[in-house]
C-alpha cells in the first residue's frame, strides 16, 4: 500500500536483524533537510525566541532537486567557510499584525492572526516547507489552515527572521529524521488443529472466532468449521489462546490453535512527516544498508590479515 506520506511492504527472504537495521536506518540514519540556524530582527509575539526557532526546526522541508538528498552536501563537510547553496539554503519570514489585518473587516480586527509555514519563503524555488503531508489533510484544511502554526500574532505584534536549513540526520537530532514512525510486526504463522476443533460444540467454535479482535477467524456456517479469515491480521494478543485454555478438559491437552513468528517475512509501515515521499525513504534506507554492508565486507579481509 502506497499513499503521499504512508507506505506498507513486506520484507520477505532475511532475518530479524536485517529487518530492524533497515528500520533504524529510515529513523535515524536517512537525510533530510532541516532549519537549525535561526536569526532573529523582531519579536514582539507572546513566545520566546527560543521556542519559536524550536518549533521552526520541526517544520518539514522537501527539496525536489535533482538526485533528491544526495545532491545536497552536509554542512560540515563542505568546501564553503559559511554557508552556500550546496549545504544550505535560506528562509525569511515577516509577518506583522497590522499588516496582515489591514484588508480584514473590522469585526476582526482585534483577532489573533496565525503565522504558519505558509509564511516562510525560500531563496530557492526547489525548496519549500511541508504545510500538509497529504492532499486530504490538504482539502480538510481548506479555508480554515495555511498550514503548520508556528505562532499567533496580536494586535501590534511582529514576526521577522532569517533562518538557515541544513543537511542532517536523525543521530544527530530528531527533527531530520523524515519519519514520524516506522513500525515493524513479524509475520504471523496461524495454524489449526482440526482434530481438537472438531471436539468444539458450535457455542464453543463461535466463542473462539468472536475473542479475536482482528478477526483473524470466521465460522462457515455450511460446514460448521472454524476457517483462517486473515491471517496477516494477527496482532499476537493471544486472546484465542487464552479462550482454548478453558476449553481444555485437562491442563496437559493440546490446543486447536498455533501461533508462531514467520522467522524471514516482516510487515512494515512507515509514515513520514512530508520531508521526503515515502518510497525515498525505503530506497534511501536500502542504499545505506547496502553500502555499510559492501564496506565491512571490504574490510574483513584487512581485519583477519592484522589478526595473524
Amino acid at each position: 500500500e502506497l499513499k503521499e506520506d504512508m507506505i506498507s511492504f513486506d520484507l520477505m527472504d532475511t532475518d530479524i536483524s536485517m529487518a530492524n537495521a533497515v528500520r533504524r536506518i529510515m529513523i535515524a540514519e536517512v537525510p533530510t533537510l532541516c532549519i537549525d540556524l535561526v536569526q532573529f530582527e523582531d519579536n514582539t509575539t507572546v513566545l520566546l525566541d527560543e521556542i519559536i526557532a524550536h518549533r521552526l526546526g520541526l517544520i518539514p522541508i522537501r527539496s525536489n532537486k535533482p538526485g533528491g538528498m544526495e545532491s545536497w552536501t552536509f554542512n560540515h563537510a563542505c568546501n564553503c567557510d559559511d554557508f552556500c547553496e550546496n549545504c544550505s539554503v535560506k528562509f525569511t519570514l515577516d509577518c506583522d499584525f497590522n499588516e496582515m489585518s489591514r484588508n480584514k473587516p473590522e469585526y476582526q480586527n482585534k483577532v489573533a492572526i496565525p503565522v504558519t509555514s505558509n509564511d516562510l519563503i525560500c531563496s530557492d524555488p526547489e525548496v519549500q516547507a511541508v504545510n500538509f503531508s497529504n492532499e486530504e489533510d490538504l482539502q480538510q484544511a481548506l479555508g480554515t489552515s495555511d498550514g503548520i502554526v508556528i505562532v499567533k500574532l496580536g494586535p501590534g505584534q511582529r514576526l521577522k527572521l532569517q533562518a538557515i536549513a541544513k543537511k542532517g540526520i536523525g543521530k544527530e537530532h530528531a527533527k531530520w529524521s523524515p519519519v514520524a514512525t516506522v513500525a515493524l510486526k513479524f509475520d504471523p504463522i496461524v495454524k489449526l488443529n482440526e482434530d481438537i476443533l472438531d471436539q468444539y460444540s458450535e457455542e464453543q467454535k463461535m466463542s473462539f472466532v468472536d475473542c479475536c479482535p482482528t478477526k483473524v477467524f470466521d465460522f462457515d456456517e455450511y460446514t460448521q468449521s472454524v476457517v483462517i479469515k486473515n491471517p496477516s491480521q494477527c496482532i499476537f494478543c493471544k486472546e484465542c489462546i487464552y479462550t482454548l485454555e478453558d476449553f481444555r478438559r485437562a491442563p496437559e491437552d493440546k490446543l486447536a490453535v498455533e501461533i508462531k513468528h514467520s522467522p524471514d517475512k516482516f510487515s512494515f509501515t512507515v509514515e513520514t512527516t512530508g520531508a521526503l515521499l515515502p518510497k525515498e525513504v525505503v530506497k534511501d534506507a536500502l542504499s545505506m544498508l547496502t553500502a555499510k554492508i559492501t564496506k565491512l565486507q571490504e574490510a574483513i579481509p584487512a581485519l583477519a590479515n592484522s589478526e595473524m
